[in-house]
């Protein structure tokens, strides 16, 4: 009886130290993503603990390889950022994703359906601008206080419209800055998720095509804001689409880089 009962301890021993390993080396995860309407297809699905990352399918379907206590991170450039602490559960049955869009990107892209121009009204026009003057001569009037003048009062009115028009002119937007290759290599040289094992590994860029893969990511313009930590995974999820276009055919030669 006694060897019977150590026997059987001996087994589940064992069992216990050959079933151990399976759950570090992690399993496939499976689910679809949604957005409030339908399926979301195209969207990045980033490992942030392993590194590893796929995109989910034309059915918003997606499967990646993931281990308890990874994070998932759920990103584009449309949707807000969803994270997703992976537990035992989850291997259990497809999970289901809903992603918010992102107001702030919809705002910016949606600028082509601007009202037309209106017509200029000089009638209009001139009665706004002494209405301007007055208001701004009742709000500020030590501005409208100059020391006498033997010219008379009159002539000072052409100086304070243009001194009324250089209060209210705005200042001109600057262009966004774009990413150039020295932004890239700097990137590269000090962030710890852009690396050179990412250039090799994940997005097959060999050794000595990194300089020239750099340069052919600079041609393409992205901004520079880009490079801010909050918006790496767009960042990587651009870099991703550029390494298989780079990757293709005829590609690596310098006269087919372009700024599309």
């Amino acid at each position: 009886m006694i060897k019977l009962t150590t026997m059987f301890m001996s087994f589940q021993k064992l069992m216990i130290l050959l079933l151990f390993p399976a759950c570090l080396t992690g399993q496939t995860l499976k689910g679809i993503v949604y957005d409030y309407k339908s399926v979301a297809k195209n969207i990045g699905v980033f490992n942030v603990t392993s590194k590893d990352y796929t995109y989910t399918s034309e059915n918003g379907e997606f499967s990646i390889w993931a281990s308890i206590n990874d994070t998932l991170l759920f990103s584009s450039e449309f949707y807000e950022h969803q994270k997703l602490v992976v537990k035992e559960n989850h291997f259990k049955d497809t999970n289901v994703i809903e992603l918010k869009i992102n107001i702030n990107k919809l705002n910016a892209v949606n600028i082509t359906n601007s009202p037309k121009a209106k017509t200029f009204n000089a009638k209009v026009y001139s009665s706004n601008l002494g209405e301007q003057l007055l208001n701004d001569m009742k709000n500020r009037p030590y501005l409208y206080s100059p020391p006498p003048n033997p010219r008379g009062d009159l002539t000072l009115l052409p100086d304070l419209i243009r001194s009324l028009f250089k209060i209210k002119k705005r200042e001109k937007v600057k262009p966004p800055e774009p990413i150039d290759y020295k932004g890239y290599y700097a990137l590269f040289n000090k962030n710890n998720l852009f690396t050179e094992t990412l250039l090799r590994e994940n997005l097959d860029i060999k050794t000595k095509d990194i300089p020239l893969f750099f340069d052919f990511c600079g041609s393409k313009q992205l901004n520079a804001k880009l490079l801010s930590k909050e918006n790496h995974m767009i960042l990587l999820d651009s870099l991703v689409k550029f390494s298989r276009v780079f990757n293709e055919p005829n590609t690596k030669d310098v006269n087919h880089f372009n700024t599309d």
